[in-house]
């Protein structure tokens, strides 16, 4: 409550359109001061999932965002517990997917669902939280595993994700869309698999997206262990992602597929907010993020205590910085400011620790005022065209490789249709 007290409303109205027109030019330069969240630090550091948590170290985007979604999720839950509200789920559930056309068995945690061709498989969940919240529903989804067996019925496992991890190594993958469908790429197991034809049948899993959050998170998997280095490397290629987005039919199913076919549709997005990596890596570098206002046309980027406008454009580019003019006058009103006002942040590394090269500890920000970042390959509205060597988890190791490896590292889509 008290950080979303930091920020003040310009203008309100009923409708995007209406507060289009309600405010002036001028507005849109209004970002407000940058903000140092003490108390959200006091208040994390002591709970036991923050308690790696250093002040002045960077800690990992994606992790620390699950952790706090966790936290989040626990405490709206106990807090309905308490007062015996329930959650009203925001997740889409296609139309005759398993919550529709089930058949529950014995077991409290499976089912029968009758499949393709009329076809019984014993479904399951697995890892789901106890119970919904509004976190839950708005940022969270289920995946649908499929394992056959040649002779076995069907087992389906259904399983929470949120944000839903998109591994981005492969060199076929240049784009989310791929991944999205690299996602759902059959996959043969091995192992002794009973069957009625015998103990070493052959299986096949294969994922899918059974359900969509209100607000989808996509993580791209960007760090791996190396076992050449025995390190975890940087897959700093550049991976498209468009400004709208309509999840591929591949993702779901295929009676699913025909449903959305006949329901308005496949399911589409519009990016809100976008997290870059800087780094060469995985030890360390620095984090800057891209968000859409809610006129849903203005972009401004966040770089530490500078705050400035950019382009739509420059943010389906893979974050690309505009204009070095543009740039340098957006520095330049950023330190009259900050030198005419009592900085009540001028201290703000002065806690800082020293770097630290362990592999389990992620090193010290540096200020990202001053930096020269640049991009390699082109990024245009979703397409993508990677460097000639990037199709893979190398880490760059010369020199100045950390002025041209700025890259995605979180997307986040908000439901806008279908």
């Amino acid at each position: 409550i008290m950080f979303m007290k930091e920020y003040n409303a310009i203008d309100t109205a009923s409708s995007v359109e209406q507060l289009r027109l309600r405010l002036k030019q001028e507005d849109f330069e209004k970002y407000g001061d940058s903000l140092r969240p003490d108390f959200v630090y006091e208040t994390i550091n002591k709970l036991p999932r923050f308690r790696d948590m250093r002040r002045g170290h960077q800690q990992d985007a994606q992790e620390f965002l699950g952790f706090l979604l966790e936290e989040l999720h626990e405490e709206c839950s106990l807090a309905m517990q308490r007062t015996g509200t329930s959650a009203s789920s925001g997740r889409s559930t296609p139309v005759g997917s398993v919550s529709n056309v089930s058949e529950h068995v014995d077991s409290h945690d499976d089912w029968l669902e009758v499949g393709r061709k009329q076809k019984p498989a014993v479904t399951r969940t697995s890892g789901a939280t106890n119970a919904d919240s509004p976190i839950t529903n708005i940022f969270g989804g289920k995946l649908r595993s499929e394992l056959k067996i040649a002779g076995n019925k069907m087992s389906v496992t259904l399983e929470p994700y949120q944000p839903l991890q998109l591994d981005i190594g492969s060199p076929q993958v240049s784009n989310i869309v791929d991944a999205l469908k690299g996602l759902t790429k059959p996959e043969s197991m091995q192992g002794d698999f009973q069957s009625v034809r015998g103990t070493k049948a052959t299986a096949t899993k294969q994922v899918f997206i059974e359900t969509l959050p209100p607000v989808l998170v996509l993580h791209l998997k960007r760090f791996q262990y190396d076992s050449v280095t025995k390190r975890a490397e940087k897959i700093w290629k550049k991976v498209g992602y468009p400004l709208e987005l309509e999840i591929p039919k591949e993702v779901f199913q295929p009676s699913v597929r025909n449903r959305y076919a006949a329901h308005g549709g496949l399911p589409k997005y519009r990016l809100t907010g976008v997290i870059y990596h800087h780094g060469k890596n995985a030890n360390g570098g620095h984090y800057t993020v891209d968000i859409r206002r809610q006129d849903e046309r203005e972009w401004i980027r966040l770089d530490d205590t500078v705050i400035r406008r950019v382009r739509s454009e420059d943010v389906a580019e893979g974050g690309s910085e505009e204009d070095p003019r543009v740039l340098a006058a957006a520095l330049e009103t950023h330190k009259k400011q900050a030198a005419q006002s009592s900085n009540r942040y001028e201290n703000i590394e002065a806690d800082e620790d020293e770097d630290e090269e362990s592999g389990n500890t992620w090193s010290q920000v540096a200020n990202g005022h001053g930096r020269n970042k640049s991009t390699t390959g082109a990024v245009l509205n979703g397409g993508a065209t990677p460097a000639k060597d990037s199709s893979g988890p190398q880490t760059p190791r010369y020199k100045d490789s950390v002025k041209d490896n700025k890259v995605a590292y979180l997307l986040f889509y908000q439901r806008i249709g279908a």
